[in-house]
């Protein structure tokens, strides 16, 4: 922190800005410091300054005063400022240049012996010797067609012999294996699962080159290292049309088999007082999801706080009179009887909805609200009380039983959430588990050594329970506790905690916690030891286009490029080329008061996509849309985008992906598609944030 700070401690100090004098005066001496990449929670990723008092004395009968006098003085705003702008134009034939190669294979195989010089065309036309495979049109040509912009089969050519089915490998389920000669394409999987995986690996080495599409000769072997392999996630009024997105585009090509869906906030008959709260999931669509689930091989598993963390079961008053602490409701209090009633009937009616094979209870951090100093005695009473009743409803709905592991773990037990509090008591709590019971282990600390998460693992498997890994959004988290749930054989969860409520506002707004899931699926199927900068890809970039996946021209695409002043170079963004030009800069009070608010490009263009290069003068608050853009077509038809911080747009020197755009250099590049081909003929960028400074480099056509 000495290293930060400005200058020595004072009661003082004058800030000076285009946009605002600030001065702020103290009544004790008083440190200020650059927090901008401190290495701390809340620093992370913030253009802040730190201000305050960094020793202030408390004691009984004696308060403590500390007086802060702020005057700020604003400086002028010019008015609003309009501007047209006539752009340079050429017609580039080669805008879209496929990628003439296969891609990163992710998660990375077991085996690859994959010949990229010795290549199959495929045209589509297909001989069955061994009769039709299962799974080919929705596998294998489901996944070209996200890929590619391909026409008919070429019925002239020379079919491609193909055969393939479920056979005894000796893989983990899910493994499979792929072979391809120049004439023919084997695939053969454990089990369905293995099958479905080698038909999508397939889809995913194919590459366009000079018009046509190619798969590389050659062996590929795969396998999982874990056999279990869930991701964590909520549900909601969007969670349907969402999550069956997410898995069908992004997690189920990364080789997860287990969903634990936290479901609470389901419009439940148990609890009424849900029922007509927005963002809550109706129980038919909550039956959809777990059907859809089901149905692509994934094993759901709900997931109802049950003991602690149940302010939904609380909220409005409701069932205050069931808390530990009806002053502060937070904890189910189980010595109370009707408590265990109204958590039965819950549970039942969960069971009989969905029929799971397993229940999660949750039970993490069950006395952090409410519970009075020195209760480590008390919730050991409450936690002996509960496990029974939990494992009552688990047996009465012929249903395994999972809880999150923080209560049964004290420290020097594990890296982090160990709140046993001390050595007997984890002990005490532990013994009233159930033998058998699954523990979702959790422990987010980021550790590059995997030795740090073995000993939870080893403690939880030697008291005869079943250890999941449950790991967060930090790479060396994911990474060394994936690799030591390998080495103790156990399987792994990768949870995410940004809201109760999943959609896509929900995924962009924390895109770091979603773009994990790519890490997760990685080290959990392939264990690799490889850092992540060692991976050959960036996670976020991974997950971005499998989620925004469109189909790409499978030859060079002609487009039109427009940009200002003189060129200062072309950026290729995986097959899209970007002219970019002197930045067209819209309105900043911080760093450009007098630019315009409202910019019109004119431009002719006409096609299906739109490409931008762009950035901002001046970081802002992520999800707040710096500026509106309005396109306007030739057919009278208009359409409103809005560029939100760190989704379409960040500044040039904020090094966080964005999860709606690449990052390349300084830029944030955006495809928009449109619908259908259309001819624009004018983009119209209008300042929404009067700090952030719109930039932008350059705009494409194809």
């Amino acid at each position: 922190m000495e290293r930060r700070k400005y200058g020595p401690e004072a009661s003082e100090f004058q800030f000076d800005s285009p946009l605002t004098k600030l001065g702020i005066r103290t009544s004790a001496p008083s440190t200020l410091f650059d927090a901008r990449g401190y290495e701390q929670d809340y620093a992370q990723g913030r253009d802040i300054l730190w201000f305050g008092l960094l020793k202030l004395d408390v004691s009984r009968q004696k308060p403590a005063q500390f007086d802060v006098d702020f005057e700020v003085q604003p400086s002028p705003i010019p008015p609003p400022k309009s501007e047209t702008i006539d752009l340079k134009t050429t017609v580039n034939e080669r805008l879209i240049e496929p990628v003439d190669h296969s891609e990163v294979q992710v998660p990375k195989p077991t085996v690859s012996q994959l010949d990229p010089k010795n290549l199959l065309e495929w045209t589509g036309n297909v001989s069955w010797p061994a009769g039709h495979v299962r799974f080919w049109e929705s596998e294998f040509l489901g996944t070209l067609a996200k890929r590619f912009q391909l026409g008919p089969a070429k019925s002239i050519a020379v079919p491609v012999k193909v055969d393939g089915g479920v056979s005894k490998l000796g893989l983990h389920p899910g493994g499979y294996q792929i072979t391809i000669t120049d004439h023919s394409i084997s695939v053969l999987g454990e089990e369905e699962e293995g099958l479905h995986n080698g038909l999508r690996r397939l889809a995913r080495l194919a590459f366009a080159k000079d018009g046509k599409v190619y798969l590389p000769t050659g062996y590929l072997r795969d396998s999982p290292k874990l056999k279990w392999r869930g991701v964590h996630l909520f549900v909601g009024d969007h969670a349907l049309a969402f999550q069956q997105r997410l898995w069908d585009r992004v997690l189920t090509p990364m080789g997860f088999n287990k969903v634990v869906l936290q479901c609470e906030r389901t419009a439940w008959d148990s609890t009424p007082h849900l029922k007509n709260k927005n963002g809550v999931m109706t129980k038919a669509d909550l039956v959809k999801l777990f059907n859809f689930y089901r149905a692509i091989g994934v094993e759901p598993i709900p997931l109802i706080q049950s003991f602690g963390h149940m302010e939904w079961f609380f909220a409005d008053g409701a069932n205050s009179d069931l808390a530990m602490n009806s002053k502060e409701p937070y904890a189910l209090d189980p010595r109370n009887p009707l408590a265990k009633e109204r958590l039965a009937r819950l549970w039942d009616e969960v069971c009989n909805l969905l029929h799971p094979s397993m229940v999660h209870f949750g039970c993490d951090e069950v006395d952090m609200v409410g519970f009075p100093n020195e209760h480590e005695s008390l919730t050991t009473e409450l936690w002996t009380t509960q496990m029974p009743i939990l494992k009552q409803i688990a047996d009465r709905n012929q249903a395994k039983m999972m809880i999150w592991g923080d209560e049964g773990l004290a420290p020097g037990q594990a890296i982090d959430a160990t709140n046993g509090e001390s050595m007997d008591t984890a002990a005490k709590r532990r013994a009233s588990i159930p033998k058998g019971a699954w523990i979702a282990d959790w422990h987010y600390r980021a550790d590059k050594r995997p030795e740090s998460f073995l000993p939870s693992l080893q403690l939880w498997k030697k008291e005869d329970f079943v250890p999941i890994a449950s790991t967060w959004f930090q790479p060396d988290n994911i990474r060394s506790f994936d690799i030591a749930a390998d080495v103790e054989k156990s399987g792994s969860l990768q949870t995410t905690w940004c809201g109760y409520f999943s959609d896509e506002s929900n995924m962009d707004e924390a895109f770091e916690q979603f773009s994990a899931m790519v890490l997760a699926g990685e080290y959990s199927w392939s264990s690799r030891m490889d850092s992540v900068d060692k991976l050959g890809y960036d996670p976020s970039d991974q997950f971005r286009h499998l989620y925004f996946e469109t189909p790409r021209p499978i030859a060079p695409r002609t487009g039109n490029q427009f940009w200002k002043g003189s060129l200062s170079g072309d950026l290729l963004s995986r097959d899209t080329h970007y002219a970019i030009g002197d930045p067209i800069e819209l309105r900043s009070l911080i760093s450009a008061p007098n630019a315009p608010t409202d910019v019109q490009i004119n431009v002719n263009g006409k096609g299906s996509h739109l490409c931008l290069a762009m950035n901002t003068a001046n970081s802002t608050r992520s999800g707040v849309s710096d500026a509106d853009l309005v396109i306007h077509c030739t057919d009278g038809t208009s359409r409103l985008e809005h560029l939100k911080y760190g989704q379409q747009v960040a500044s040039a020197e904020d090094s966080k992906p964005c999860s709606r755009s690449d990052r390349i250099q300084q830029y944030s590049l955006l495809e928009i598609p449109l619908e259908g081909t259309k001819t624009i003929k004018r983009l119209e960028f209008k300042t929404t944030d009067p700090a952030a400074g719109l930039r932008i480099y350059s705009i494409a056509v194809w």
